[in-house]
């Protein structure tokens, strides 16, 4: 009797646990927000691309969103207008827009490129010599690397003094535009160069501008988030990092993942790809390219010098980057 009372109440007991149990909330896994990044979509972005096919964020136990867009002008944008967290642009972008706000700030450049953009005529024009732009209409895209490399072009040839027409439009229309003959040339960068190539390598006439430009492809942030994501951005920066390595160790997997990711044949990834110098860093060189750009923007009066010289000092943050174990950092 006293055996079978015993069993009763140990079921009764369990009967009250479970009862009890299913009142009880199990608390839910906090959400964390993830770091969404606004992509350009070149070849350049690829650290980013590997690291996220490869899992690299999760690894570095950060949650990362890519938002691919035409364009570092672009991606800046979204990010200054809070769409974003972080944005992937040129040092022109950061340039151009150092004279107009002070609120983002350069985390690192994560690589290099002396060949990224192009000059491009037609044929038929008969435009053989930088000289011959003299009067002629060139299109490019306003405020990015596109409108410096021009400029840098020219002088860097010895015909700064030669004038010629800026034409300012979106990067997708400079392939059209010239092949219709509403400008005489185009300052255009990958993968848009190649593909006007193939596509019409015997109507197209490309300088030879190698050199010309050393292109830096950079992270910003806006320094209100800096604060409060800076452990986040750290390991944004290491998954990048062992991207990077990544690609120096296994190059042809690594193509592939970026061909696939900007549906892209592999043969049009390989054009320029061995001109790209991937790597982590934020130096003197960086530093001293934005004062050159700068120069050359208030000298052409192509901003508005309210203020003069922006210090690019302050609006390059190297924390993140040392956090993340980077030892290229020299400013």
């Amino acid at each position: 009797m006293i055996k079978k009372l015993s069993l009763i109440l140990a079921f009764v007991g369990i009967a009250i646990y479970l009862v009890v149990a299913s009142q009880i909330e199990t608390p839910k896994e906090q959400y964390v927000a993830p770091i969404k990044i606004a992509m350009s979509t070149t070849p350049l972005s690829s650290p980013l691309i590997i690291a996220q096919k490869l899992s690299l964020f999760e690894k570095h136990q950060v949650h990362v969103e890519l938002l691919p867009v035409r364009g570092g002008h672009r991606s800046f944008s979204m990010m200054t207008d809070g769409e974003v967290d972080l944005a992937t642009s040129s040092g022109s972008v950061v340039m151009f827009n150092s004279f107009l706000r002070k609120d983002f700030t350069v985390l690192a450049s994560f690589v290099e490129s002396d060949n990224d953009l192009k000059l491009i005529t037609l044929k038929s024009s008969s435009i053989t010599e930088a000289k011959l732009l003299e009067g002629k209409n060139v299109g490019m895209i306003e405020s990015s690397a596109s409108e410096f490399f021009i400029y840098a072009y020219m002088i860097l040839t010895g015909n700064k003094e030669v004038k010629f027409n800026r034409v300012f439009m979106d990067a997708s229309d400079l392939g059209p535009a010239l092949l219709s003959g509403k400008v005489d040339a185009i300052s255009i960068w990958e993968p848009l160069g190649y593909q006007l190539n193939k596509e019409y390598g015997e109507q197209i006439s490309q300088f030879q501008t190698k050199g010309i430009y050393n292109l830096s492809f950079n992270l910003i942030a806006k320094k209100a988030t800096l604060e409060s994501s800076l452990e986040s951005y750290v390991k944004v920066l290491a998954a990048i990092d062992e991207a990077q390595n990544y690609i120096a160790e296994h190059p042809k997997r690594a193509k592939s993942i970026v061909s696939d990711f900007l549906n892209i044949p592999v043969t049009e990834l390989e054009w320029g790809w061995s001109d790209y110098l991937f790597r982590l860093s934020l130096s003197n060189v960086l530093l001293s390219n934005l004062q050159t750009q700068a120069r050359w923007a208030i000298a052409t009066d192509s901003v508005t010098d309210t203020n003069g010289m922006p210090d690019f000092r302050l609006l390059i943050d190297g924390r993140a980057l040392e956090r993340a174990g980077n030892t290229d950092t020299h400013l």
